[in-house]
Parts: C-alpha cells; sequence; structure tokens
C-alpha cells in the first residue's frame, strides 16, 4: 500500500500535469495580425472564422499614441472610455479572456475609435 505522502504527491503531479496541458491548449491572438492595432482596419473581418475561449490571450501591439481600453457595450457603441473594464498604454498588451460573453475594446486616443480601432469579440 502506498504511503499517503506519495499518494498526494502523485495527485499533485497529475494535477500540475492538467494545469500546464491547459495552457497548451490556449491561443495567442495578435489583433490585427502584422498591421496590429491601428486606425482604419476592419476589425469585424478580423474576428470572423476566428473561435475565442477561455484561456485565450489576445495580444494588442500599436504605436505610442495609442493604447487599449476594455469597456462596456455602451462605451463601445459611444466610442467612451468613462469607466474602463481595463486600460493600457504599454504598446503590448496582452489580455488574457477570462470570462464568456462579448467583450469590447477601443483605443481612446483622439479620433481612434471613430477611425476603426474598435474591436467586439464573444468568448466561447
Amino acid at each position: 500500500m502506498m504511503a499517503r505522502s506519495s499518494v498526494k504527491m502523485m495527485l499533485a503531479t497529475v494535477l500540475m500535469a492538467l494545469c500546464y496541458a491547459h495552457l497548451s491548449w490556449a491561443t495567442q491572438y495578435f489583433v490585427g495580425d502584422s498591421e496590429g492595432w491601428v486606425p482604419n482596419k476592419d476589425y469585424t473581418a478580423w474576428v470572423n472564422g476566428r473561435t475565442f475561449s477561455i484561456g485565450d490571450v489576445i495580444i494588442f501591439r500599436y504605436e505610442k499614441g495609442h493604447d487599449v481600453a476594455e469597456v462596456y457595450q455602451d462605451g463601445w457603441f459611444e466610442c467612451r472610455a468613462d469607466n474602463p473594464i481595463f486600460y493600457s498604454k504599454n504598446l503590448d498588451t496582452y489580455v488574457p479572456l477570462e470570462k464568456t460573453g462579448e467583450h469590447y475594446f477601443i483605443s481612446t486616443g483622439p479620433g481612434d475609435c471613430h477611425a476603426g480601432m474598435n474591436l467586439k469579440i464573444n468568448v466561447a
């Protein structure tokens, strides 16, 4: 019979392996592909054909003067980020998708959102 500590060690090892396997299933998406997060790009077309899941990461790459904010639906429709869920101006912004449903992103720079720097995704 195995000692209790051996069983606990084996269970911990199996649990760790499952966690690492889950991480390897996650997909990283570079928003806008090689063009990045830029004005005058059709991000609705970019989303088509992609399936986003919990654990995936979306990566926004943009130049100085731009930013990314996750906003509520009304903020997305109105291109405003009065009370953002998330905000970054790090030039490379990694956003882990941690909950299902619709997620809305905009750039808050002058005219950016109206110039197409807005993204809506659905996480399954």
